[in-house]
C-alpha cells in the first residue's frame, strides 16, 4: 500500500476524535495547517476539523493566527448555515406531513443525528423519497412554501417524473431532492418496496419518517456505491455508514445486507469499507453485532483508502477525476476491463454530457463532431501542461477501472 502522508493520517485521526466525541491535539510538531484546510475542504469537513484542532498549538501561534481566524470566520458561517438550513427543512417537512404527504427522509439529517456535534456535519441538501402519487401535492406544498424548482422553476410532467427534482428556497439556503426510489439506475429493483418498512425517527422534537434500519444500511451502501462508479465519494459517507451500523445494528438484517452486496457484485467493495472503518475510525463490529462468520478481515483495503482520500465529496476533488467517471461507468456497463472502450468513453462521452459541458450544443446539436475535436484537443493541451504530480482524467480513469477490477466489481 502507497503511505499516507503526514497530512492524511492526521485528518483520519481528527475523523475519528470527532465521530467519537473525543479531544484531540495536533502533534507539537504539525506544520501544515493549509493542507489540513485543502483536505478537510474537498471532503466538507472543514467545520468539524476545525472544531476538534483550534486548541492545538500550532493553531494558537502567531504566525497562524491570520489563517485560523479564517478558518474560524468559515465555520461559525458554515455552522450558522446548516442551523438554519435545518429548521428550514424541518418546518416545511412539517407542513408536507400534516397535509397528508409522509416523505421518507434519507441520508443527510438522517446521518446528521447521530453524531454529537450534529451541525458541523455539514450538509448542502435533504433528500425525500415520495410516492409518485404524491407529487403533485408535494411540490405544490414545497412552492407555497417559497422553494424554487428545478433550473429556473422548469416544468415538471407528473405522470412521467425525472428520477430527483430539486427545490431550493432562497430565503433560508435550505435546498431538497426529492426522489422516487427509481434513482439507483441497476439498483433499483432493490428498493420497490421501501415504503413498506417505515420507522418515525425524533429529530428537534419533531418527528421524521425514514427507511428501516436495513433498508436504510443498505440505501447508504448504494448510494456511497453509485457515487464510486462515478468518481468517488470520500470519507464522510463511510463516516455515516459505520455510524449507522453501530446505532442501528441489532435491528439490521446483516443476512439480508450480505446477500445483496454479494448479489450485486459489491461484497469486496463493504468489506473494504467496513475494514476501514475498524483501522482509521474505530468501528466496532461487535459493537454493530455483526456477525462473526461475515467479516473478511483480509481485504486489501488500502488502495480503497487512498481513492477515497483523493476523490474527495462524491469525487469533486478536481475536474480530471470528475471526467473520469465516462471510463469507469462504461467499464460497469461492459462489465469487465476495456482498455479501448474505456478510452473512447473518455474521449467521445455520450450527446448529453457534451451539451452539459458545450452550452451551445443545446441549440445547436448538429455540431457535435466539432465539440468532440474541441474536447480531444483541450485534452491533450492540459495533459501537456501538467506537472509530474499531475494526472489527466484518463489515467486517474485507467486506475480507477483496475480498482473496480481489484474489488471484483468487473471482471
Amino acid at each position: 500500500m502507497k503511505q499516507l502522508t503526514i497530512v492524511q493520517n492526521e485528518f483520519l485521526k481528527i475523523l475519528e476524535a470527532f465521530i467519537r466525541n473525543n479531544d484531540y491535539l495536533l502533534p507539537e510538531d504539525f506544520s501544515d495547517l493549509n493542507q489540513l484546510y485543502r483536505i478537510a475542504s474537498e471532503h466538507h469537513m472543514t467545520a468539524a476539523v476545525y472544531e476538534m484542532i483550534h486548541k492545538s498549538s500550532i493553531c494558537r501561534m502567531p504566525e497562524s493566527a491570520g489563517f485560523m481566524s479564517m478558518w474560524k470566520r468559515s465555520t461559525i458561517m458554515a455552522v450558522m448555515a446548516q442551523v438554519q438550513r435545518t429548521e428550514g427543512f424541518l418546518s416545511v417537512y412539517d407542513k408536507l406531513c400534516k397535509q397528508g404527504v409522509k416523505p421518507f427522509v434519507v441520508k443527510g439529517i438522517i446521518c446528521r443525528n447521530m453524531y454529537s456535534n450534529p451541525d458541523a456535519r455539514i450538509s448542502g441538501d435533504e433528500d425525500m423519497l415520495i410516492r409518485k402519487e404524491d407529487y403533485v401535492l408535494c411540490d405544490r406544498i414545497l412552492i407555497e412554501e417559497g422553494f424554487e424548482r428545478g433550473e429556473s422553476g422548469q416544468e415538471i410532467d407528473p405522470d412521467h417524473l425525472p428520477h430527483e427534482i430539486p427545490y431550493h428556497n432562497k430565503k433560508n439556503g435550505t435546498y431538497i431532492e426529492l426522489q422516487e426510489s427509481g434513482a439507483y439506475g441497476h439498483l433499483n429493483d432493490e428498493f420497490k418496496e421501501v415504503f413498506e418498512h417505515a420507522v418515525c425517527v425524533t429529530i428537534q422534537g419533531r418527528k421524521v419518517w425514514t427507511l428501516g434500519p436495513t433498508e436504510h444500511m443498505f440505501y447508504l451502501i448504494c448510494h456511497s456505491f453509485k457515487h464510486f462508479l462515478h468518481g468517488g465519494f470520500g470519507l464522510r459517507q463511510v463516516c455515516d455508514m459505520i455510524l449507522m451500523a453501530e446505532k442501528y445494528g441489532s435491528h439490521i438484517n446483516w443476512g439480508d445486507i450480505l446477500e445483496r452486496v454479494n448479489r450485486l457484485n459489491m461484497s469486496m467493495y463493504w468489506d473494504s469499507l467496513l475494514r476501514i472503518g475498524e483501522e482509521y475510525l474505530g468501528f466496532s463490529y461487535e459493537k454493530a453485532m455483526y456477525p462473526s462468520d461475515m467479516i473478511n478481515a483480509s481485504v486489501d483495503y488500502g488502495p480503497m483508502l487512498l481513492d477515497l482520500l483523493d476523490s474527495g465529496i462524491y469525487g469533486n476533488s478536481s475536474m480530471e477525476r470528475k471526467h473520469s467517471a465516462n471510463m469507469t461507468l462504461a467499464a460497469v456497463v461492459s462489465g469487465k476491463k476495456d482498455t479501448t472502450g474505456s478510452l473512447l468513453a473518455s474521449l467521445f462521452p455520450g450527446a448529453q454530457y457534451m451539451k452539459a459541458q458545450f452550452d451551445w450544443l443545446r441549440k445547436y446539436p448538429w455540431l457535435l463532431p466539432a465539440a468532440y475535436g474541441i474536447r480531444i484537443v483541450r485534452y491533450l493541451k492540459n495533459s501537456g501542461s501538467k506537472g509530474k504530480d499531475e494526472q489527466s482524467s484518463i489515467q486517474i480513469g485507467m486506475e480507477r477501472v483496475e480498482l473496480l477490477k481489484k474489488y471484483n466489481i468487473i471482471k
